[in-house]
């Protein structure tokens, strides 16, 4: 079963503070904890679901965040060293940048601060994580390198290497939850609507912002 994305929260926030917080909707088999952000995989869908809907823009924490929790389709950013990619994974043109303030941040905010290591060819924005597409790989490289870990707005940033190259794709890697499916949640009142796929998409070559519009009819 793929995994619940969770984002947004503090950095020293601990696994055994997501397991508390999720593990009130059902069994957890396991939380992999990344910088800003977490994957949670839950023994049923249902329980997932339920979290889903009752966490999702949450105060949590000490500085008390709203969480940013959906499904995630289980294509995670490649881990990497400060250098280079772990292992024999190929690096991207693309980077996933997460933990931004997504109140304060604008999509220029984020241009500016990746454009010194090169040619941007597009930045697509969903709520407080972001990708940011080079034109080369050694512009992306050179981009991971010197703004992981670094402020935008206040904020320290996680940066890594996307998992494939964007391209333009709508595609969304932290997928939103499909309408329909168990019963169990057509019957919750704190059913909503899905989010679109993305929201910002951003070509810099023309300047065009596209903004795109989806009806969600309800299940």
């Amino acid at each position: 079963m793929r995994p619940v994305f969770c984002g947004n929260f503090d950095y020293d926030t601990r696994q055994y503070d997501l397991e508390g917080l999720f593990s009130k909707y059902g069994p957890i088999r396991r939380i992999d904890m990344k910088s800003g952000y977490a994957f949670i995989y839950f023994e049923d869908e249902r329980d997932a679901e339920d979290a889903i809907r009752r966490l999702d823009n949450v105060s949590f924490g000490y500085n008390r965040r709203r969480l940013s929790v959906e499904w995630s389709r289980q294509v995670e950013p490649v881990s990497r060293s400060r250098d280079r990619p772990a292992g024999d994974v190929k690096p991207t043109r693309t980077l996933f940048v997460i933990n931004f303030d997504p109140i304060r941040t604008k999509i220029r905010d984020i241009e500016r601060h990746f454009e010194p290591y090169g040619k941007i060819t597009n930045i697509r924005v969903r709520r407080n994580f972001a990708f940011v597409q080079y034109e080369t790989q050694e512009e992306a490289s050179a981009a991971v390198k010197n703004t992981d870990k670094s402020t935008i707005l206040d904020r320290v940033v996680t940066v890594e290497y996307a998992f494939r190259d964007d391209d333009n794709e709508r595609d969304d890697r932290y997928g939103s939850p499909k309408r329909g499916g168990h019963d169990r949640r057509r019957a919750s009142p704190y059913m909503r609507s899905p989010s679109p796929s993305w929201l910002i998409l951003k070509n810099l070559d023309s300047g065009k912002e596209v903004v795109p519009w989806r009806k969600w009819q309800a299940t």
